[in-house]
This record gives structure tokens, C-alpha cells and sequence, in this order.
């Protein structure tokens, strides 16, 4: 009995070290870092940090291209000489003078129906096309044309109360 006993300890201590060498097989091994897995990293991401970099030049390059182009197209809007032939509603007209010209469009205060305009102009400067807008809607906004912030403002005027309420 003693000898059979030694037999399945035995038995067991062996499958135990056979499981333990399968398993062991199984575990990666670590490899040392060598010189040339360095060298090889480091070409790596000099490589993205140059691609970086360029991508940077030439998103800077473009963005002082589009500065110089708005401008000079800002810039058009004093000496410009336009024909213009519009009869309709005046936010149709500014918006596209700011868009032409590279300036935002805002309209500020409280919105109302402005009336149509007629406006036909030869070889007539922007600056004096807005003037002319301007005059006629005087009653319900007024046109700003603001060169420090590349804005042109339409800005509604209050609607006077009507007289004789009490």
C-alpha cells in the first residue's frame, strides 16, 4: 500500500512539473532592447513629428494666403466700381456686399419688415451703394459698415410706440 501511495504522489508531483513546464512555454519572453530597436523608434517618430511639422507650415502658409486675399478684398470695397440693378428686400443686397467683400453679415435689435428697395447704380463705389441702402431704410434700421471687425451690421431701429393710446 505504502508503495502505491509513493506511486500516485509521484504521479502527481509529475503532472503537476509537466503542467508547470506547459505553462511556462507559454509565457512571452521578454526580449533585452537593443540599439538598433532604439535607432529604429527614434527614425519612427522623427518621421511623424517632420510630417507634423509640415502639415503646421502649410496650414500657417494657407491661413496668411487667406488674410491677404480678404485684405484686398476688404480693402475693394472703397474703390471698387459697381453696377447694380436690385429691387427687393435690403437683407438680400448686404449679404451678399459682405460675402463679395469678406465681411460678416449680422443684423441686431428687434427684427422688422423692412420695405422692399430699388436700388440701379453705374460704376458706383460699395461705400456709396450701402450709403444709398441706408437712406432708404432709414425709418427702420440703420447700415454700419465696421472695418475694424470686417462686420457690416444691419441694426434695427425701435418701432415707436403709436400715438393717441392712453
Amino acid at each position: 500500500m505504502k508503495g502505491m501511495l509513493m506511486g500516485v504522489r509521484g504521479c502527481k508531483a509529475g503532472s503537476v512539473l509537466l503542467a508547470l513546464v506547459a505553462l511556462g512555454g507559454c509565457a512571452s519572453s521578454s526580449k533585452p532592447t537593443t540599439e538598433d530597436t532604439e535607432a529604429f523608434a527614434s527614425r519612427i517618430i522623427a518621421d511623424k513629428v517632420s510630417v507634423a511639422v509640415n502639415s503646421q507650415h502649410n496650414y500657417v502658409s494657407r491661413l496668411n494666403a487667406d488674410r491677404v486675399q480678404a485684405a484686398s478684398r476688404q480693402a475693394a470695397v472703397d474703390t471698387d466700381q459697381v453696377d447694380i440693378d436690385f429691387i427687393g428686400k435690403p437683407q438680400e443686397l448686404l449679404q451678399t456686399f459682405a460675402s463679395r467683400y469678406g465681411y460678416a453679415y449680422v443684423e441686431s435689435g428687434k427684427r422688422v419688415d423692412l420695405k422692399p428697395i430699388n436700388v440701379w447704380v453705374r460704376k458706383a463705389t460699395p461705400i456709396n451703394v450701402l450709403k444709398d441702402v441706408g437712406a432708404q431704410i432709414d425709418t427702420g434700421a440703420d447700415v454700419v459698415l465696421d472695418k475694424s471687425t470686417n462686420t457690416l451690421r444691419l441694426i434695427y431701429k425701435p418701432v415707436p410706440l403709436a400715438l393717441g393710446r392712453g
